[in-house]
């Protein structure tokens, strides 16, 4: 015999059921690398050394990122950055010409450089702006999170980043901001119990973000103390500048 008890965890049950299938459903991800081949509404890209498939959606909101006199297409050897639904479905997508695929490394010089130096330095064309491709060649390299960044620093939506809207941007930049002062003087300004060295919290601080922290810190903490002293932190430091 079925009790109240019974037909009320059934419920339960189905409730949670259908809840769980609906995050599922919302659930997305973002791929982003180069493009593959292109056909019809169907975009293939390589993200992470694999081919990967999805459609462009009905109501699909393109970003061209400093197309310029570019013609605006999704073509083979573009970059993407594509937001993707749970059925392979992209509704939002950012587009930029071809860009080198290493992994970019400032030079010794370029720890040195003022931001106007750097302007002028990646300004391949000599017009006093940036292109996209001008600033991922020189300053700064990510699929994922360069053409969003580059999109919210041009303010003027001009397509280009001129040299007052380079200097907000670039503040932003890792290895720009570590730069600009010694591993000492960081450590001393994110110490905040004056203790001479850091915990997780205050190397929180340093990294000015808490994402891939636990990765972060146990790649800066060598000698697994759970603190991190001057040598550490020059030591971590150097891997993100070297």
């Amino acid at each position: 015999m079925i009790n109240h008890l019974t037909i009320s965890l059934v419920v339960v049950c189905l409730t949670f059921a259908s809840s769980e299938i609906a995050a599922q459903e919302k659930k997305g991800e973002i791929l982003h690398g180069v493009v593959e081949s292109v056909d019809g509404s169907t975009v293939t890209v390589i993200y992470r050394r694999q081919s990967r498939t999805f459609t462009l959606g009905d109501n699909l909101k393109i970003n061209y990122v400093s197309f310029l006199k570019a013609k605006k297409e999704i073509q083979p050897g573009f970059f993407v950055r594509a937001g993707v639904d749970s059925k392979g479905q992209c509704n939002q997508l950012w587009v930029t010409l071809p860009i080198p695929k290493e992994t970019l490394k400032p030079s010794a010089k370029m720890l040195t450089m003022t931001s106007a130096e750097l302007h002028q330095m990646a300004d391949s064309n000599g017009d006093d702006e940036l292109s996209y491709v001008e600033y991922a060649a020189a300053i700064y390299r990510s699929p994922k999170h360069g053409p969003v960044g580059f999109g919210k620093a041009d303010r003027d939506k001009s397509g280009t980043l001129n040299l007052k809207e380079f200097e907000v941007n670039l503040a932003k930049i890792k290895w720009y901001r570590i730069s600009r002062k010694t591993p000492a003087e960081w450590h001393a300004e994110v110490d905040a119990n004056s203790d001479g060295v850091l915990s997780k919290q205050e190397f929180v601080t340093f990294l000015g973000s808490t994402a891939h922290l636990d990765t972060f810190f146990k790649r800066a903490d060598k000698d697994r103390s759970g603190d991190l002293s001057v040598a550490d932190l020059a030591s971590f430091i150097d891997t993100i500048l070297r």
